[in-house]
């Protein structure tokens, strides 16, 4: 993918593609960044622009940018060609980056690129390369070879190695507007727009985050974000809340590990989050598009319970439920401590 088609970050690809232009990228750098933003494709444009036959330069206000449809471009796409080379974690039990992958791509730095002016060596979720393993890489990284260009890709810096860090400077990739996710959800996947606009809304800024809710996620979070709302709104006591908060956490299917588990609760209440938003739209009038439009009469139902203050205040609620799952709060007692603040 050419920088001209990454959606946002335009300060950053446009950094990148001048320092490309102007042969200034450090040899090894690391894209930071929240999860599905972008990061990976910006690396692999990084990639393109080096590697492309027919770079185009000043184009769309990059100082270089790759064509698209060379020979190189359309390989690189397809995870074919032989300069561009991506290291990423293995479908194994371990789900980390092991030294015999990191040696081989250190012994591949090495030699000549087999078509192209560079070989670019992109390591995606570098957090998960072993210790011993990045320790294999320090010197490749202080000292790369000079046709080679290496791209660490991370949404969590801290966990490399402080020496690895030192010797990689860091560009931060930002979250997207909800407007540029929708968009691409709409033109690139074929997402009916009312689907597309409250997945975006529900992602906090990440473009893999709306695009696995279009694709499933989403109706589960949302029907279990309505079911919490109508509970709680029907409830007399604190244990028909509790009874609501039981049945928005409940697990589904086979048994899951922690992290899934509280992967799917932040969904939900993000999805909550979402549904509060719009009863307050609805309830004050306002001419704005509502991220669930499709539930607009379940919406309005609510708005007794949930419509000014009382709303306000639940929203809040979701929010630090929201951070309290990011403090490693387990997901039954968010659940349990939002619904009784709702």
């Amino acid at each position: 993918m050419p920088f001209r088609d990454i959606v946002g970050h335009r300060g950053v690809a446009t950094r990148i593609a001048r320092a490309i232009a102007r042969d200034t990228l450090p040899p090894s750098i690391i894209l930071t960044g929240p999860d599905g933003v972008g990061k990976r494709l910006a690396a692999l444009a990084i990639a393109e622009a080096m590697c492309c036959a027919e770079p185009r330069t000043d184009d769309a206000g990059f100082a270089i940018d790759a064509c698209g449809g060379c020979s190189a471009c359309r390989r690189i796409g397809r995870s074919v060609f032989p300069d561009v080379v991506v290291v990423e974690p293995p479908d194994s039990a371990s789900g980390t980056i092991a030294i015999d992958q990191v040696r081989e791509v250190v012994e591949q730095a090495g030699y000549r690129p087999f078509e192209a002016r560079r070989r670019v060596i992109v390591i995606d979720d570098a957090d998960l390369v072993a210790t011993q393993a990045q320790n294999a890489l320090l010197k490749t990284l202080e000292e790369p070879p000079s046709a080679s260009q290496f791209v660490l890709v991370t949404a969590r810096p801290d966990m490399l190695l402080d020496t690895v860090r030192s010797r990689c400077p860091q560009l931060r990739f930002g979250l997207l507007a909800d407007d540029d996710i929708a968009r691409v959800l709409i033109d690139r996947h074929d997402i009916d727009p009312r689907l597309a606009r409250a997945s975006a809304a529900s992602s906090g800024g990440s473009l893999g985050r709306a695009l696995r809710s279009a694709v499933g996620e989403l109706a589960v979070s949302r029907d279990a974000a309505v079911g919490l709302l109508e509970s709680v709104a029907a409830a007399r006591d604190t244990r028909a809340r509790l009874d609501g908060a039981k049945a928005f956490s409940a697990r589904s299917g086979a048994r899951r590990a922690p992290a899934a588990d509280r992967a799917e609760v932040r969904r939900r209440l993000r999805a909550l989050a979402t549904l509060l938003r719009d009863i307050e739209a609805v309830a004050a009038g306002a001419d704005a598009p509502l991220a669930n439009a499709d539930l607009a009469q379940q919406l309005r139902a609510l708005i007794p319970v949930y419509g000014g203050k009382r709303g306000l205040r639940s929203f809040r609620a979701v929010d630090e439920g929201i951070d309290a799952l990011d403090r490693n709060v387990s997901p039954k007692t968010v659940a349990d401590w939002v619904a009784c603040h709702l």
